[in-house]
């Protein structure tokens, strides 16, 4: 998994816990499915309670063992019980082995179970044709699983949305910001209505006249459920929120299904530090609590990027969607000196001197932030818990 897919995995665990009542101690369910090429795929989840890292494990003993780079599965998105995960799907014949990027991408999703009495599922989710193209020559390179050449789809612009209660609707959607234009695609799965073979549709969004985001600059960092929508997140620029539930094959486009919000004025002032496309920003986090509050997380160290002494931590809550309105959290605020002075006891006072990243918000408490801390020089990465408003460091693991 990459450095931030815990990230995902902490917005599934809460929610499973609460549901299932999972208080604590390691929990792991697993399910079955076929990837394209007729393999048997085993899916098996650890949980445990957070700071601590939770895992989503991959059995895929059918998989031809081939020597070259391979692209590794990755968890992508989570939304209540359900995970959203991709894996590249090699090739039996050796032969097309020198060009990996031909693989076929796989999605699968995976759901915990409600009920103790019920098995999680896992999900094969259908390949995504459009803008693919249909080149005879360059779609050879696919045709031992499948007859055309797949859409280019990036983690980081893909969502997952659960609705309609406990029946197991939900949908995934994909946004792909080109020349200022904003293209969706989707795919609603609907066994409440019938159990309708899915299908992925495609829509070109209307912008909104009074839409205050730059979109030739836009660069999508993560993307969150908000109620009925999905919100595709720049964190250096703002927020995209599509009712995706509005949007179908057959709607026209409609400026009312998406609506952007700014970010405060003090984010926009900075730059982004890490330019690595396709890694996850360390030092920013938006994230929404299973009661609605949707909050911005900041670690600024503009002036001081490489010194471990320098930071300041910074929240903002987002008080009005329609008006996209922020409220710093002065309570909140913390700087390097009052971070490190949490390292109280006998066992924090081991923790690492080390700059507060990847931070995330507790789904139950807003002021609850997990932040990772890591040490190059002896390879030790552990994860804190804090609450930013009453200054206490709750909690640490390896």
């Amino acid at each position: 998994m990459t450095n931030a897919a815990w990230l995902i995995l902490d917005r599934f665990i809460h929610h499973s816990r609460r549901r299932r009542g999972v208080i604590g101690g390691d929990a792991t369910t697993s399910s079955l499915a076929k990837d394209c090429a007729g393999r048997h795929v085993r899916v098996s989840l650890r949980i445990v309670d957070p700071p601590a890292v939770s895992r989503l494990h991959l059995h895929w003993p059918a998989r031809p063992q081939i020597a070259l780079p391979f692209t590794a599965p990755a968890a992508i998105a989570a939304h209540r019980n359900s995970i959203l995960f991709r894996m590249t799907v090699p090739f039996d014949d050796y032969r097309w082995w020198h060009d990996t990027p031909s693989f076929p991408t796989e999605h699968f999703v995976y759901s915990a179970s409600l009920s103790s009495s019920s098995p999680p599922s896992l999900i094969s989710l259908p390949p995504c044709f459009y803008g693919g193209g249909i080149d005879p020559v360059l779609d050879k390179a696919v045709r031992q699983h499948r007859s055309q050449r797949q859409r280019i789809i990036f983690d980081e612009d893909m969502g997952i949305l659960c609705h309609g209660g406990d029946n197991g609707d939900f949908t995934v959607a994909h946004l792909a910001c080109r020349r200022k234009k904003l293209q969706l695609c989707l795919l609603h799965h609907l066994p409440s209505t019938g159990g309708v073979a899915m299908e992925w549709s495609l829509q070109k969004l209307q912008i909104p006249l009074d839409m205050t985001i730059d979109l030739s600059s836009w660069r999508n960092d993560v993307v969150i459920p908000i109620g009925r929508s999905l919100c595709w997140v720049d964190y250096y620029n703002g927020m995209l929120l599509v009712d995706v539930l509005a949007v179908s094959a057959q709607s026209k486009p409609n400026p009312q299904h998406l609506h952007g919000i700014r970010l405060p004025a003090q984010a926009l002032k900075s730059r982004r530090l890490y330019d690595d496309a396709g890694e996850p920003d360390p030092f920013r986090h938006v994230g929404v609590t299973d009661s609605g509050i949707i909050k911005l997380v900041c670690v600024f160290a503009d002036y001081h990027p490489h010194s471990d002494d320098d930071f300041k931590i910074i929240t903002w809550t987002l008080v009005d969607i329609s008006k996209g309105s922020w409220i710093k959290d002065v309570d909140t605020i913390m700087v390097a000196d009052e971070f490190f002075g949490l390292y109280s006891s006998a066992t924090q006072s081991c923790l690492p001197r080390v700059k507060p990243t990847f931070p995330v918000m507790s789904l139950v408490d807003p002021d609850v932030i997990c932040f990772l801390l890591k040490k190059e020089r002896n390879n030790l990465t552990l994860m804190v818990e804090v609450n930013m408003r009453s200054k206490v460091l709750q909690s640490s693991a390896l």
